[in-house]
């Protein structure tokens, strides 16, 4: 009866510690889950406000790079469309400048000013 006592407090002793220990552990995660979510929330609204307003009759090829979709070279058509033909008067008018079509204005109609 005394050794069945025993093992009965020795494996209950284990228990508490091992559930102890997996408790740190969770603990342990859930703060490094917390900081990568923090983390993750201020680049997500650091890219948002990267998105704001860009005036297309006066950004620079970097700066039309900011849209969605423009690279490099659309950006670049964009400036020279401009220089060509004078400034943008509406969202239609971009769908003129080769590369940019109707599905590339729309995702970025709320970031264009003129």
């Amino acid at each position: 009866m005394k050794s069945s006592l025993t093992l009965t407090a020795v494996f209950m002793c284990l228990c508490c510690f091992f559930s102890t220990s997996s408790f740190a552990a969770d603990s342990a995660k859930t703060k490094v889950t917390a900081e990568t979510s923090k983390k993750v929330t201020k680049t997500v609204d650091e890219n948002t406000a990267k998105l704001q307003n860009v005036n297309v009759n006066k950004a620079s090829v970097v700066e039309l790079q900011s849209l969605k979709g423009i690279g490099q070279a659309k950006a670049q058509a964009i400036v020279d469309y401009r220089s060509k033909n004078g400034k943008f008067k509406n969202l239609q008018q971009l769908t003129m400048v080769k590369g940019v079509g109707d599905k590339l204005v729309g995702q970025n109609a709320k970031n264009i000013s003129f």
